[in-house]
């Protein structure tokens, strides 16, 4: 109780950057988990967390001045890395939806909780797969250890909070870099299916040229769900390695962008 007394300053802005990472990664934020869940994670985190982080003596003067504002760059950069990592889950969710159409799945949605919006079905079972990697992978766990050490690597922005640190040294490339890169994850997730399903529907554009009696129309409803079950039951473990190596990659970068911003090369 000492340690917490002596070092509540500390404390107070460790909880305000982890509760808004809690708030904005995948399942833990929205409606995944009740608001106190999050604000008792968030408090017990903060809590075992504040005797091994160091207080930098630039924020004495900083917490002095503008204490608000402060605790505001600390909510920014925790929500940055919880929707940064939102982007990645967009990614195999948006995998899903490519191909839903050509399956014959594209008017049949499911209500996600989570998002409180209707999704195409093969969207959310992408979706429900990257939470399963997402867990399994230990990333939320690597998502609270990002915070802790952009507090020890970036505690605040001493040159300003929309000149400075944030414009220097490329958070909004590392955002439209994400953003970008979502589309090409999602290529890769669905292209083996996308792919199958192409020359499937080439191959009954030729037999309705070759037959014409048979009601291709009606058959190829079936065939298509049927290969598109067949090809994503031999992907799926390719797939699953796939996203392992995206949530790999994304840490990676986001290592990468706290040394840059910390002035380390």
């Amino acid at each position: 109780m000492e340690i917490f007394v002596a070092k509540f300053q500390l404390f107070s802005l460790l909880f305000a950057r982890i509760i808004a990472l809690t708030s904005t990664m995948p399942a833990l934020g929205g409606d995944g988990s009740s608001f106190f869940f999050r604000v008792a994670l968030g408090f017990m985190t903060s809590l075992i967390v504040t005797p091994v982080v160091t207080f930098p003596p630039e924020l004495n003067r900083l917490l002095e001045d503008s204490y608000f504002v402060v605790v505001f760059e600390q909510v920014f950069i925790g929500m940055f890395i919880g929707l940064s990592m939102q982007f990645i889950m967009a990614a195999f969710q948006m995998a899903g939806e490519f191909f839903s159409v050509q399956m014959g799945f594209g008017v049949s949605e499911v209500f996600d909780p989570l998002a409180q919006v209707s999704l195409p079905l093969m969207g959310t079972f992408k979706n429900i797969l990257g939470l399963y990697v997402f867990f399994v992978s230990n990333a939320h766990l690597y998502a609270i250890q990002a915070v802790v050490y952009s507090f020890q690597r970036q505690p605040c922005f001493p040159e300003g909070f929309f000149i400075g640190k944030i414009v220097e040294n490329g958070i909004y490339s590392f955002l439209i870099e994400l953003g970008s890169g979502m589309f090409v994850i999602a290529l890769q997730i669905a292209l083996p299916v996308m792919g199958t399903l192409l020359l499937v529907s080439l191959t009954l554009g030729v037999l309705s040229k070759v037959a014409p009696q048979m009601n291709i129309l009606m058959l190829g409803f079936p065939l298509k769900i049927l290969v598109a079950y067949l090809v994503l039951t031999i992907t799926t473990p390719i797939i699953v390695q796939t996203m392992f190596a995206q949530f790999d990659a994304y840490f990676s970068h986001l290592d990468v962008l706290l040394k840059k911003m910390s002035g380390i090369q």
